[in-house]
């Protein structure tokens, strides 16, 4: 029951039914009193949340009590919500940028996933900036999605610049470079477009009255390799696009990628909690261009879990964007026949035809593997020139065997990732607690198989559980029988797999962490809130 101005009223319920036609007919005869009845809101709301509030016509709740002191009576201001900090997690990749970020009074993990002009569903934006050739060379035209975008629909003399984070890692690269562009000025571009578009989405979804009032913090992610220099020059570039101050701003935090990814997985990853005292784990963070495997230890010494960084393995060139350029080797290889330079629209139909693999890869498993996929041939490209007509032509399509994608494409790209977990694996001979994927490439689900095949002990299909049946390995040992194992030099080798053998047994479990590409932008969320309380409280009063 809710009371509104003197006046009670009863939620009603769901109508009975009435099986007596005499009753029904006596109900439809009785007379109606009128009955003046004062305006009211909601009362089905009013009992759940509150007598203050109603639906509109688009049936979204609003607060009438904040209507009917605030605004005028034709129009209805929008309720701010109450903020007191915001932290922000970037991992800026050389391919692809993620961003997410949290309310520090609540914590909630917010993914920027809708970046401007990108007509893929995938959630990070790529890093990339497009210049004009033809006017102002050093003036950004457009950066990410919408550069990309634009790049493809140009005519004129544009450049479109990408990969430039990997020339941070070389001490000699970092001067000048296409058409007198400075490193640290293209950094400071597209850092520019990412904090103004990032500013926009939070101030539309908080509804803030007065972002200024709002404190921001950052979380960053860089390369453990990167030395203090190298940090130094990134910071200037977030200086100078405006994000922070100085250097030294209290308001930003540096953090390793592979110590941002462990932190997402000790808060989201119910698998850590198996972890023991001194066991030892592996995170794999595979992304677009580049593959880093970090080694941890877990350290319950203090009686807060925490993991402690051993040692790392980096590899170029070991990534989904190598993935991108086997294929098109392996359909280049298959118009061989066809002068491709010879129509220039034969380049447009080929672009269009290379783009049917993005879904390929982001859906490629173990059971493509015994599949056959097929992409649409765009008429420009004139495949019917070719006498006689290849056999890999079905109808319209061209038809590729998931077996020729696993030798030609996915394979050569998981073998060196596999030579990375044995590098470590080599450095701390013993058997590890787990593998953790995680970044773009760590999403793919063939990847995840692959790994498992080649590391994990079989589970015999006598000894399973209905509840482990989808296992590929029995429950971990403990911490005491772990150290008894055999080390890799000793561990057997069982079947047939990517490097001529596989390692079972070396690895306990190979996990496949929730939204693997966001995994390092989040953890970067969850290490910030912690740095942005640690400093709130550290911070002097105010003498006031």
């Amino acid at each position: 029951m809710s009371l509104l101005n003197g006046h009670r009223f009863i939620a009603a319920g769901p109508p009975k039914i009435i099986k007596n036609p005499q009753k029904i007919k006596a109900l439809l005869e009785r007379p109606v009193p009128r009955i003046a009845v004062q305006k009211r809101f909601n009362t089905l709301l009013g009992d759940f949340c509150g007598e203050n509030v109603d639906v509109n016509r688009n049936g979204k709740i609003i607060d009438m009590s904040a209507r009917q002191k605030h605004s005028s009576p034709h129009k209805a201001k929008k309720k701010s919500r109450k903020v007191s900090g915001i932290v922000v997690g970037i991992d800026l990749g050389n391919t692809y940028t993620g961003v997410s970020y949290a309310h520090q009074n609540d914590g909630e993990m917010i993914d920027v996933v809708k970046w401007p002009k990108s007509s893929s569903a995938y959630s990070k934006v790529p890093t990339v900036n497009l210049y004009n050739s033809e006017t102002d060379i050093r003036k950004l035209t457009e950066w990410g999605s919408s550069a990309v975008a634009s790049y493809r629909r140009s005519k004129g003399d544009r450049t479109l610049i990408s990969d430039y984070k990997l020339q941070f890692f070389d001490q000699g690269r970092r001067a000048v470079l296409k058409h007198g562009l400075f490193l640290t000025d293209i950094m400071t571009h597209f850092l520019r477009g990412l904090y103004e578009y990032l500013m926009e989405e939070i101030n539309k979804a908080q509804v803030v009255a007065n972002p200024g009032t709002v404190s921001m913090h950052y979380c960053v992610t860089v390369p453990k390799s990167w030395s203090r220099p190298t940090h130094g020059l990134i910071l200037q570039c977030y200086v100078d696009a405006g994000i922070i101050p100085q250097i030294r701003a209290p308001n930003i935090v540096l953090i390793s990628e592979a110590e941002a990814a462990a932190a997402y997985c000790r808060e989201h990853c119910v698998e850590t909690e198996s972890l023991e005292d001194g066991d030892v784990f592996m995170i794999c963070d595979a992304g677009g261009r580049t593959t880093q495997v970090t080694v941890f230890r877990v350290d319950d010494s203090l009686g807060v879990r925490q993991f402690e960084y051993l040692s790392s393995s980096h590899a170029e060139d070991c990534g989904s964007v190598v993935l991108d350029q086997n294929f098109k080797e392996l359909v280049l290889q298959r118009l061989s026949g066809l002068d491709l330079d010879a129509r220039p629209q034969r380049q447009k139909a080929l672009e269009s035809l290379l783009g049917g693999f993005t879904e390929i890869k982001s859906l490629f498993d173990a059971r493509a593997k015994d599949e056959i996929k097929h992409l649409s041939v765009p008429m420009g490209l004139d495949i019917y020139e070719l006498n006689p007509t290849p056999d890999w032509m079905d109808d319209d399509f061209m038809a590729i065997s998931g077996q020729e994608l696993c030798d030609k494409v996915f394979d050569p790209v998981i073998m060196w990732i596999v030579d990375l977990i044995l590098e470590q694996a080599q450095e701390h001979p013993r058997i590890f607690a787990g593998l953790f994927l995680v970044g773009g490439f760590g999403s793919n689900k063939y990847l995840l198989h692959k790994l498992k095949e080649t590391f994990l002990l079989p589970r015999p299909p006598s000894t399973a559980s209905p509840q482990q049946s989808g296992s590929l390995h029995s429950r971990p040992p403990s911490n005491a029988s772990r150290n008894k194992l055999p080390s890799i030099e000793e561990a057997p080798e069982m079947g047939i797999g990517i490097g001529g053998g596989t390692h079972a047994g070396l690895i306990e479990q190979v996990i496949m962490v929730p939204r693997a590409e966001l995994a390092v932008a989040r953890g970067a969320v969850i290490y910030g809130l912690k740095s942005a309380t640690a400093a709130s409280t550290q911070r002097p009063k105010s003498g006031k």
